[in-house]
């Protein structure tokens, strides 16, 4: 595959600059100092697996087993499980027992979990609006529509982790 036209690709606002800063943004907002100001902002101790983890549960709606998860976060099982056992630990999740095979195991957010969670996001969206003032409205709103493509998610609310 050749990609796109050169024209296409290297006119400003073209895909080439879409990936360039794609790839910075993506630089940016995983690394750990970008996490650090969130957790210190919401005051939320979690760290970023363990908020990928939380927002998957939050996403679903019900209880899921460690497979699920895993396969969400696309992530192996036993990281799931090492990553379970420290949000337990910290209150955020509680294993369910399945009503068919009580040995089974289900994870689902606590009371906190969901608490931390939302602390999180009103610290990032609190960044995005400062990042954004000024910005109409529309102009977001394609930007959304652009980063859902992107993903692979394709309704308002999926999240970004496991879109595909």
């Amino acid at each position: 595959m050749d990609g796109p036209p050169a024209h296409e690709r290297d006119a400003p606002g073209g895909i080439a600059e879409l990936q360039v800063l794609l790839s910075a943004l993506a630089y940016d907002i995983t690394r750990p100092r970008s996490h650090e100001l969130l957790v210190s902002m919401a005051g939320a101790p979690v760290d970023r697996a363990g908020v990928a983890l939380l927002r998957v549960l939050a996403h679903e709606g019900e209880p899921l087993r460690i497979g699920r998860i895993a396969e969400r976060l696309g992530v192996r099982a036993p990281h799931v499980t090492r990553q379970v056992r420290e949000l337990e630990r910290q209150g955020l999740l509680v294993r369910v027992a399945e009503a068919a095979d009580r040995r089974a195991q289900r994870v689902a957010p606590t009371g906190k979990g969901l608490d931390t969670l939302a602390r999180l996001d009103r610290a990032a969206q609190a960044l995005l609006a400062e990042s954004l003032e000024g910005v109409p409205a529309d102009r977001i709103g394609y930007a959304i529509e652009v980063l859902r493509r992107i993903s692979g998610a394709r309704r308002p609310g999926d999240p970004l982790v496991g879109g595909r």
